[in-house]
């Protein structure tokens, strides 16, 4: 049931991530939000290739394996995301701002 959950959710993410970027003419901030490894890559590649979309796939699942199996984990993998928010946040990009 909790793989279940997490596919879902990550499913849910990946979607509406995408429907805000709105074929690069919306916003990215969900997306730099949700998935800020991706879009660092993206932004130091000046496009969201193979490598980043892989890591948004597995980013979500990737997480709440972490969460479910070491639940002590749970704070490392907050600081881990939020430093790749603010790291996301800074990366200037002509391409995604």
């Amino acid at each position: 049931m909790k793989v279940a959950k997490t596919l879902i959710i990550s499913i849910l993410f990946l979607f509406f991530t995408i429907l805000f970027a709105g074929g690069g003419h919306g916003t990215y901030l969900p997306a730099l939000i949700v998935y800020p490894y991706t879009m660092i890559i993206a932004k130091l590649q000046l496009e969201i290739g193979f490598v980043g979309f892989f890591l948004a796939l597995i980013e979500i699942p990737l997480y709440g394996y972490i969460w479910f199996n070491k639940p002590n984990w749970k704070y490392y993998i907050f600081g881990i995301h939020m430093l790749g928010v603010v790291i996301s946040f800074l990366i200037k990009s002509e391409v995604f701002n």
